[in-house]
This record gives structure tokens, sequence and C-alpha cells, in this order.
């Protein structure tokens, strides 16, 4: 498995939010996190890549315990987030936003840069 949660528990101070959550993703699979405002899908996503911390549970990356790991180690093994709205960098131009996602993980970001720009010239 690329991304395997379990029994994850999470949340804010003694506010649990995220309850026993427990899901896995194969490498070239898309799993979707729906539901409502409020029920606690950015928490989740938080817990994922270390902005906050787990009260309980386990979170591996390619087969990697990255539960205690902090959120730039999470994201040099290629765990990022980006959350909705336009608000992330917005002095920067589209494609020094673009670049910005080069300093993540271990990939030829080069490659990828020069792609993106073939479906978004």
């Amino acid at each position: 498995m690329l991304l395997n949660v379990t029994n994850l528990l999470s949340g804010y101070g003694n506010v649990r939010i995220v309850n026993d959550v427990s899901f896995s993703a194969a490498p070239n699979e898309i799993v979707a996190i729906i539901g409502r405002n409020g029920v606690g899908k950015t928490t989740l996503m938080k817990s994922l890549v270390g902005l906050i911390s787990c009260a309980g549970g386990k979170i591996e990356f390619k087969s990697t315990d990255v539960t205690r790991m902090s959120a730039a180690k999470r994201a040099r093994l290629g765990i990022g987030y980006v959350p909705q709205g336009r608000g992330i960098f917005t002095r920067l131009s589209v494609g020094d936003n673009l670049r910005m996602g080069e300093k993540v993980g271990n990939s030829s970001s080069s490659k990828n840069f020069d792609r993106v720009f073939e479906f978004f010239p």
C-alpha cells in the first residue's frame, strides 16, 4: 500500500474530531473523502500531513510509519496537501506557485513542471 491509515484519532486539544478512521490507498488509486461541512475532512487531511498531532492510530506511507514525523519530514517523503481556496501564495505568479511543488518529494520535478505547461500553457 502507498498509504495505510489505521484507527486514526485526532482533533484540537481535548476535542476529538477524527475518531477511529481507517483506510488505505494503493499506488495509482484515487480515494475520495467526502462529507458535509464540519465532519472532519480537513482535520483528517491535516493529520495525514502532520499539521495536527494524532492522539492515536497509525499512518504508514510507503511502509514507513509517519505517525509521529514532522510535517517537514513527511513532505520530503512526498506527502503533500493543497487546501481549498486561492490564498496559498497570493503574491506569486502561477508559474512560481507551480515551482513551489518542485521542492516536494524526490521525483524529477523539472520534467513534471514542463508537463504541466503542456496542459496549462
